[in-house]
């Protein structure tokens, strides 16, 4: 459990890294676009589709930082009746059929990228458009993973395992 914890924290540090770098480079990206329209009248040709995906980096890179926090969407009015235990294990159940349903949006995404996108296509600064795009199913990826380790915490506590016995299993 130690090691999932360790890893989790990991994980979390470099994707808020990246949320930082992706919105702050969106901000300065769209405020440069600005100035260049009202001062110069003219803008970067890439400067809109740059900003177009860092929005999809940013919201699936928040997503994943929701889903760790338990602050994405979630029905719960059925797990407010249940008892402690019992929502343990409703709560497992959940975040498993979550985990399968990112299963599944995640060869959607793939199959979004590798079918969708033109494999020659240039988006800008040598970046292609497929490579901007596997933020779909790797986002995806990254809940998935987040949905797996809740649910595996859900299953410790509810079978009361302790931190060093969780470790060994």
């Amino acid at each position: 459990m130690k090691v999932l914890r360790s890893f989790d924290r990991v994980l979390t540090n470099i994707i808020s890294a990246l949320l930082v770098l992706s919105l702050v480079t969106m901000l300065t990206l769209s405020a440069v676009q600005v100035i260049l329209r009202l001062i110069f009248h003219s803008g970067t040709l890439w400067g809109d589709i740059a900003a177009r995906y860092l929005v999809m980096w940013v919201g699936f890179l928040g997503a994943y930082l929701a889903t760790r926090e338990d602050r994405h969407l979630r029905i719960d009015v059925l797990t407010r009746f249940l008892k402690p235990k019992v929502r343990l294990w409703f709560n497992a159940f959940s975040d498993l059929f979550a985990a399968v349903i990112c299963y599944f949006l995640i060869r959607a995404g793939w199959t979004f990228v590798v079918l969708g996108m033109d494999a020659d296509s240039i988006l800008f600064l040598g970046l292609s458009q497929k490579t901007a795009a596997m933020i779909v199913p790797v986002g995806f990826a990254l809940m998935m993973i987040q949905f797996l380790i809740r649910m595996i915490e859900s299953i410790n506590k509810a079978t009361g395992k302790t931190e060093t016995e969780a470790a060994a299993s």
